[in-house]
């Protein structure tokens, strides 16, 4: 095959990852071809700042002008849609941040145009593509037993004060759910991965924590340090900071976890736990490199990632020997890797781990399970 041509929309603290990560996949012929970054300056600005050679005030320029293999929709949720919609339909393989939507109408509309062609759609669900998370999964499939109990959480606390803002707040942009649609649905995916059974009934209790947020009049981007000159405007909040679920897998197997962008001290922290019959494993994203394996009539254990203990599946994930720390970037290229991979060996999106658009869809109708539960206070079908 020819050397891929990418385009990138959408090029804030995701985006740039995104192009980062492109860049490393030495073992993958590609060119990233164009960007778009909402206006014809900024899109100008940023291919010259990222060394990349076109540039479009929007995606529908993008897709009129060039000659496209992949693009990654890296924009603010409302644009998943649209912006997805639009390359499938002309023959472009998508692959989309998460999450895949704002709504089941919207996903199920993507999956109605890809179920008849030839063409690959992937979300950036990048956590399931860590080593140890990998090896997580064959112990879970080989080692643990009959599953006994699911739990964890995804906690941050960039969002803690009210004066704290993000476009995710707007539901016009982020859509109805906020931390459950942004990170709850990464817990989901990766709860789901792991033990390779859905989630099928939950119930739950969502919170706003702040009802009035200072909104910059001015844009910012995800995460960025907040200045002394900046000018704030009152806003009603609509969405979510805080969500907890239990919930079912198809099995019966119960479990819960607890997602917050509120939580003080906790920057990125995901964690969870599996417990069986056999043992028991958890692993944590700010301490990736380790797998905890717990048993009952032995010492514990922590396996670190050292590509020269792990399986051969989880081994080939890794890029150093072991001690030398990777983490949410590495992540982040395994799962586009995965995803090319699958494009250029023209292969069965089932023999690859990266989430396709059918697993996004189902994530958003977890949230708005999640949603429903809450408002309704009562369990829910997924």
């Amino acid at each position: 095959m020819a050397k891929l041509k990418v385009g990138i929309i959408g090029v804030g603290f995701v985006g740039e990852a995104h192009i980062e990560a492109l860049r490393r996949l030495s073992s993958i012929d590609l060119e990233i071809r164009a960007v778009s970054v909402g206006s014809l300056e900024a899109s100008k600005e940023t291919a010259e700042k990222l060394n990349i050679p076109n540039y479009y005030a929007g995606y529908k320029e993008m897709l009129a002008e060039e000659d496209l293999d992949v693009v990654h929709n890296c924009t603010p949720n409302n644009f998943h849609f649209p912006i997805s919609k639009a390359f499938l339909e002309a023959g472009v393989h998508v692959f989309s941040e998460k999450p895949l939507v704002l709504n089941s109408r919207e996903a199920d509309e993507l999956l109605e145009i890809i179920e008849n062609r030839d063409i690959y759609a992937g979300v950036n669900y990048n956590y399931r593509h860590y080593p140890l998370v990998k090896e997580m999964k064959q112990k879970v499939k080989n080692e643990l037993g009959r599953l006994f109990h699911l739990r964890g959480f995804y906690l941050q606390d960039w969002m803690l004060f009210e004066d704290d803002y993000s476009w995710r707040v707007d539901p016009k942009q982020g859509g109805k759910s906020r931390v459950v649609a942004d990170i709850g649905s990464h817990f989901c995916d990766l709860l789901q991965y792991l033990t390779d059974k859905k989630i099928k009934r939950l119930t739950a209790k969502t919170a706003v924590v702040h009802s009035e947020r200072q909104k910059p009049t001015a844009d910012i981007k995800t995460f960025a340090e907040k200045s002394d000159q900046q000018k704030y405007e009152q806003v009603e909040v609509e969405t979510e900071d805080y969500a907890s679920v239990l919930f079912e897998m198809e099995d019966g197997t119960a479990g819960n976890f607890t997602v917050s962008q509120v939580d003080a001290g906790h920057k990125n922290d995901l964690f969870i736990e599996i417990s069986g019959s056999k043992k028991s494993l958890s692993w944590s994203q700010e301490n990736a490199n380790q797998l905890f394996i717990g048993h009952r009539d032995q010492a514990n254990q922590i396996l670190s990632r050292d590509p020269s203990l792990l399986s051969s599946e989880a081994s080939e994930r890794c890029y150093y020997p072991g001690g030398h720390i990777e983490g949410w970037s590495e992540g982040l290229k395994n799962s586009i890797k995965d995803f090319y991979n699958c494009i250029l060996e023209a292969g069965d999106p089932a023999d690859y781990d990266f989430a396709t658009f059918a697993d996004g869809a189902w994530e958003v109708k977890i949230t708005e399970a999640i949603l429903k539960s809450s408002r309704e206070e009562k369990w829910v079908e997924v």
